[in-house]
């Protein structure tokens, strides 16, 4: 499936201005297949369409994904992700669809394939750019010397175990993880208990995971998972992760009452053999408890970044943890 259907359920050259502008009626998150560019008349036009050139070379040394130049303002949210919603920022260009495509084609080494186009016009026939990118057999990319790549929902430098990774043909397995606050109640005996969910996926398709390990560590409580109490942290090792078959957890952070007021961390640490360490942060301040089902987290979350590398390679990945629970 190509991205363009994935995300938007019809194929890139069935868009209409229309339907991308209803699109953004609700806002939508930047993820690893979706980069937003809002176009600002300030500041010069090439530092611009460089802009698009690195998201593109990103996007082909990554997973692939959708670039839209000319999309509503970006904003932070709460969980400081970037955001779109509103109004297009559609601006005046001699481009076509051709002629985007021979310039991001003619600036990225080597030579990239499966770039699709779909300029879209308004009334007063300014442009909105839809840029389908497919993940590269050729890779790794490189524009204007620098090697580009796909992490953390943004586009950035690649570090170097990526590069030698991929000029060696090694393929990662790209590795979501997601913690979710479903339950709050009490055991009767001053222990407040805090359900949660765990989710691993592995998002490659024909690329499985093996020997995947992950780590939940959180600031204070005992996790109960599976019958058994763990003081802090919980470690656990699946021999495969494949495609399709995501992995679920559900577990306990059993807090004494006297403590569970204020700030709570949770962090889940994952990685495979053939995949790079990532980390999702939560962290949450409780004032009060409403018990039952929480349907909706936000109320108690105060920060959450979620499939974000280690500072560093996997040497310090410990260190990364202790980091973020000691903030």
């Amino acid at each position: 499936m190509k991205p363009s259907e994935a995300l938007f359920n019809r194929d890139l050259y069935e868009l209409e201005y229309e339907y991308l502008q209803e699109f953004f009626s609700t806002s939508k998150d930047e993820n690893l297949y979706l980069e937003f560019k809002s176009y600002d008349a300030r500041g010069a036009y090439k530092e611009k369409e460089d802009t698009i050139k690195k998201a593109v070379c990103g996007m082909l040394n990554s997973e692939g994904g959708i670039i839209i130049w000319g999309a509503p303002i970006e904003t932070r949210d709460e969980n400081k992700n970037t955001v779109a919603i509103g109004e297009l920022t559609p601006f005046a260009s001699a481009l076509d669809r051709d002629k985007l495509i021979n310039i991001l084609s003619s600036s990225i080494i080597p030579l990239p394939v499966g770039i699709r186009v779909q300029a879209l016009q308004n009334e007063n026939q300014d442009s909105v750019f839809v840029i389908e990118v497919e993940k590269s057999p050729e890779k790794p990319h490189q524009f204007d010397n620098r090697y580009y790549i796909r992490l953390d929902g943004q586009t950035r430098i690649a570090p170097h175990y990526l590069i030698s990774a991929l000029m060696k043909g090694i393929n990662f397995p790209v590795l979501t993880g997601h913690l979710r606050l479903k339950q709050i109640s009490n055991d009767g005996r001053n222990n407040i208990l805090l359900y949660f969910r765990n989710v691993l996926f592995n998002t490659s398709a024909f690329n499985n995971d093996i020997n995947v390990q992950k780590r939940i560590v959180t600031s204070k409580g005992q996790l109960l998972i599976n019958g058994e109490y763990h003081d802090l942290m919980y470690f656990n090792t699946m021999p495969l992760l494949s495609h399709g078959a995501p992995t679920s957890l559900d577990f306990i952070l059993q807090i004494p009452a006297a403590h569970a007021q204020g700030e709570l961390t949770i962090v889940f640490q994952f990685g495979g053999e053939k995949s790079p360490s990532k980390m999702s942060t939560y962290k949450y301040r409780f004032e009060r408890f409403m018990f039952g089902n929480v349907a909706d987290e936000s109320i108690y979350l105060v920060k959450k970044k979620e499939n974000s590398l280690p500072k560093s390679d996997h040497m310090d990945s410990m260190r990364n943890v202790e980091d973020v629970l000691n903030s």
